[in-house]
């Protein structure tokens, strides 16, 4: 068995916290995630990270039978599939429902979720066929496509990884250039993660792990003030410099390539110069004295199902701020209650998994 490495369960712990409260759309706790101090949000952490443990989940065994590797992902990337749509129809069961007890049309006329009740054949299809995503459930189909295209990444980079991070990006330049996306279906327009482009950030993880991410390096001097520059910066800009600089964002995202469906180019360097300062800082190792560190990791250690449970909390969160609250006060008090409850879930999964090992 793969010893787990508890930093990057932490992260990715705290992505999925992040990931969960800024799935509620108006909620106070929101003004204080990341997305409103850098460039890049949590969303390229968890491709990122998802590259790291891929490689190093399955690298043993492209190694050794490359194609069982390749078996073995094609058969998490179905079951990923599987848990999206079960995800999906929870999260219109539950708008639909919500709908009809209301009478708030409003709950399905956004983010694609009335398509599927307005036309069921075309809508279940695009749903089957991942063209039709609603929001805040679409990131799991773009991890999908990436397991999909993993064991191509896997032969070029157990190969020489410079050339797999190469191939990748001149994929992304061409995808950038061209404008190529995936289609959305019924609806028009495209995925809001475009797969083409964000495969350079899984691909960039899958870079750091064949790099060995257990093998400390000494930062760069030079690299490491030229990152810490580009985070501060890029915080006071998004910040509007802690608020001191009204409207500082807006004329500074005019000349940035910013998107987040295109995986702009500023978000790939805001978010690998805030990993380099934090990998070389140490301050992954400083943080493991706080309390809330085992907590942490321990539910980015068994992510698929907090996600699962946090998008279904998300999903509720919005119900109850746009039909019967929507205050500081319910925000707070709903936020902790919801990450008690995926801490327990994640807590009770261990202990199984930890019983179901001993008896082994």
């Amino acid at each position: 068995m793969r010893e787990r490495i508890d930093e990057i369960d932490f992260w990715r712990g705290i992505a999925l916290v992040t990931i969960f409260i800024n799935h509620i759309p108006g909620n106070i706790l929101g003004n204080i995630t990341p997305r409103n101090f850098g460039f890049s949000d949590s969303a390229e952490a968890f491709v990122f990270l998802s590259g790291v443990s891929v490689s190093l989940a399955y690298g043993n065994r492209f190694q050794s039978a490359a194609l069982f590797g390749a078996a073995s992902l094609v058969k998490r990337a179905l079951r990923l599939y599987g848990v999206h749509l079960v995800l999906t129809i929870a999260a219109l069961a539950l708008f639909g429902l919500a709908s009809a007890i209301t009478g708030q049309d409003s709950l399905l006329a956004e983010h694609g979720r009335g398509t599927p009740f307005a036309d069921p054949l075309r809508g279940v299809l695009g749903i089957l066929t991942l063209t039709h995503q609603i929001g805040y459930f679409n990131i799991l189909p773009l991890y999908v496509v990436l397991l999909f295209a993993a064991p191509a990444l896997f032969v070029l980079g157990l190969q020489n990884r410079w050339k797999m991070l190469a191939v990748s990006a001149a994929s992304y330049a061409f995808a950038r250039w061209s404008g190529i996306n995936a289609p959305s279906w019924p609806d028009e327009g495209f995925w809001y993660f475009n797969p083409f482009a964000w495969q350079l950030m899984f691909a960039l993880g899958m870079f750091c792990g064949f790099g060995g991410i257990r093998r400390r390096f000494t930062a760069e001097p030079v690299t490491y003030r030229l990152a810490h520059s580009f985070t501060l910066g890029a915080a006071l800009i998004v910040s509007n410099c802690f608020g001191f600089v009204p409207g500082l964002v807006d004329a500074a995202g005019e000349y940035l390539d910013w998107d987040k469906t295109q995986l702009g180019t500023v978000r790939i360097l805001d978010f690998m110069a805030l990993a380099y300062v934090i990998y070389c800082s140490g301050l992954t190792q400083r943080l493991r004295s706080v309390s809330l560190y085992p907590a942490t990791s321990l539910m980015g250690r068994h992510a698929l199902p907090v996600y699962c449970l946090g998008s279904v909390l998300s999903a509720v969160g919005q119900i109850i701020r746009e039909t019967y609250t929507a205050s500081p006060l319910f925000d707070v008090v709903f936020v902790a209650v919801s990450l008690k409850g995926l801490h327990a879930v994640a807590a009770l999964i261990d202990r199984r998994k930890a019983a179901q090992f001993a008896v082994a």
